[in-house]
């Protein structure tokens, strides 16, 4: 009887044994499959995305024939952010007109036409694109919103560079939203 016994347990175990291969297997490759359908989903979004900034781009750019005035827009990046399920573009929009230009770097939400983030320069652009929009595209990538904080330290960064550098005398603070 305690053959028996000791037979029927073996049995029992190597079946649960079995069923718990079966079942983990099963399991990863669910997982796997998930993960190539969020893959695909994403490139999907990503060839959407870059679409839609060639689209914003060309629907924006109005020069003249001799370039003289007008506005141009330069997409710098743009990618599909998860966390705002939303076409996130940096771009850089120049206002040229008699005797000058105004450059604005910004950062925006193609789908929704939202601004989030701008700064405006008449030189030293370089150092502000640098500095402020690129951490700011990278934040918004990664974040459904902004917060309050956030943005303060954004606009004394600003304010700092305005001062130390004295390269943005004359324009408007940033528009941030």
């Amino acid at each position: 009887m305690r053959i028996l016994a000791k037979v029927l347990l073996l049995i029992a175990g190597i079946f649960l044994g079995a069923a718990a291969t079966v079942g983990f297997n099963v399991y990863r490759q669910s997982q796997d499959n998930y993960r190539r359908s969020q893959n695909s989903r994403i490139f999907q979004e990503r060839v959407h995305c870059k679409a839609v900034a060639d689209a914003y781009v060309k629907e924006n750019t109005d020069l003249n024939d001799n370039r003289v005035m007008g506005k141009s827009v330069t997409l710098d990046k743009v990618d599909y952010s998860p966390a705002r399920n939303s076409c996130i573009a940096e771009l850089e929009t120049t206002i040229y007109f008699r005797g000058g230009a105004l450059v604005s770097e910004s950062v925006e939400d193609l789908l929704s036409g939202e601004d989030i983030v701008s700064n405006n320069c008449t030189n030293g652009c370089e150092f502000l694109k640098h500095d402020l929009v690129r951490t700011e595209f990278d934040y918004i990538m990664n974040n459904a919103s902004i917060p309050m904080d956030v943005l303060k330290e954004w606009g004394n960064t600003e304010s700092i560079n305005k001062k130390v550098f004295d390269s943005l005398p004359d324009v408007p603070a940033s528009q941030h939203k």
